[in-house]
């Protein structure tokens, strides 16, 4: 018998957003190893046995009717009868960086709707006695996280290394996980402050702009990551108070902006009643908007990044959130600048994945290394920090769009903001 559960508002909007080109969520496994695709079709056959949610597909019900734009919407429910496996194509190129053309295209390529489960994977290489395969995965937003994203991740590596001990280890999970909403508590939002319109970064002339998500990769070392947090243990803050502070200086220092505001993912998976299990696929976060003034110290503005946020969190969440459908006040403040400013709605946004838990041997292949990003043509900020911990270092898959961005600005703020990360102590 298949199971079958209505999307919550968040998976609603995730998934709406999906179908324009918003907010795909994208991962690359770098593997090094002769990779046969019989062993990974195999794998996601096993994958999708374990968790209901890659079991599923999407069927779109009733009309809903609402007072604001969209006025009316299908409700959206997964299930599981008739899902069908997760498609996984090959693409052999002689060239090196041909991975870097898929990711763009499937960046810009939503999940189609019908019985597809809502994952797609694509094998890279350059010919089929390669050494080296780039594992390409796609997802809709609505059944995916950054956690849940490092989980599958690994979940398919160990498998890969070795299919017996990966089937002993993870639980098979029988039922659909519950919507956000189910388990997050009521907040009131009386008391909470206004709304908080978006501060954007100067409008650029791009060269050659093209409707396209990039990304720079920047890693900093075990060494180094050791002695930030140490740094950061002092300075009473967190790594996202870091990673966020050194990229506002980077803005100030090179477009004379004196604040700017941030949009903050945040797992919500501890915060729910019960708490949910840290293994629980799915996608369980919220994006808060938070404004800082950017000033000359480093640590200063570090801990008010990391104390708004809390603070927003704990207080304003319902307020502070951008995962809900707009409202006339937000239609009246930001659909202009918004339209002038190249679909960009803040400067910056900035995900910390936390741990990985990614080896680097698994088997007979070998992680080289991983690239994140999120969709960022429809709309979105102008930069995109997904910072995630992995042997000890901090990788950063810095995003941004072709379309409102040049690739020096990108390159130079990233280099800056690394640059700010390692001299800090």
């Amino acid at each position: 018998m298949g199971e079958t559960r209505p999307l919550g508002e968040q998976e609603r909007l995730l998934n709406y957003l999906h179908a324009f080109g918003g907010l795909i969520a994208m991962q690359v496994l770098h593997v090094r190893g002769r990779l046969d695709p019989a062993q990974v079709a195999e794998a996601l056959r096993w994958l999708q046995a374990q968790h209901p949610i890659l079991r599923a597909h999407i069927r779109y019900g009733g009309v809903v009717f609402r007072r604001l734009p969209p006025f009316a919407y299908r409700q959206p429910w997964f299930d599981t009868e008739g899902t069908t496996e997760i498609p996984l194509k090959v693409v052999t190129d002689p060239n090196p960086e041909a991975w870097r053309k898929v990711l763009a295209k499937d960046l810009r390529t939503p999940i189609k709707r019908g019985r597809h489960p809502r994952l797609r994977l694509t094998l890279v290489r350059q010919s089929p006695d390669d050494d080296l395969t780039h594992i390409v995965i796609c997802a809709d937003h609505a059944t995916l996280d950054a956690q849940s994203g490092n989980m599958i991740a690994r979940q398919l590596l160990e498998f890969l290394a070795d299919p017996e001990t990966a089937s002993q280890k993870v639980p098979v999970h029988s039922t659909l996980p519950p919507p956000l909403e189910a388990g997050l508590p009521k907040k009131s939002e009386n008391g909470t402050r206004a709304y908080e319109p978006a501060l954007r970064l100067p409008r650029q002339k791009v060269p050659n702009p093209a409707s396209e998500t990039r990304v720079v990769a920047r890693h900093l070392g075990a060494n180094a990551t050791a002695e930030l947090k140490v740094a950061i243990k002092t300075n009473r803050t967190t790594l996202h108070g870091a990673v966020t502070a050194a990229f506002l200086l980077a803005m100030r220092e090179r477009y004379d902006i004196e604040a700017m505001t941030v949009l903050t993912t945040i797992d919500l998976r501890r915060l729910c009643k019960p708490a949910l299990p840290a293994e629980t696929y799915g996608c369980y976060i919220d994006i808060l908007r938070t404004r800082h003034p950017i000033g000359d110290e480093f640590w200063a503005i570090a801990r008010d990044a990391s104390f708004r946020l809390i603070t927003a969190l704990a207080k304003d969440q319902a307020a502070a959130s951008i995962m809900k459908l707009p409202e006339w006040e937000v239609y009246s403040r930001e659909t202009l600048p918004t339209l002038t400013h190249h679909r960009r709605i803040d400067g910056l946004a900035v995900t910390t994945a936390g741990e990985s838990g990614l080896r680097r041997d698994y088997g007979a292949y070998e992680l080289e290394d991983v690239t994140m990003a999120v969709s960022l043509d429809m709309f979105g900020p102008s930069i995109f920090v997904i910072a995630s911990e992995r042997l000890g270092g901090i990788d950063l898959s810095i995003g941004y769009t072709a379309y409102a961005l040049a690739e020096s600005e990108a390159v130079a703020l990233g280099d800056r903001a690394m640059t700010i990360l390692e001299s800090a102590r």
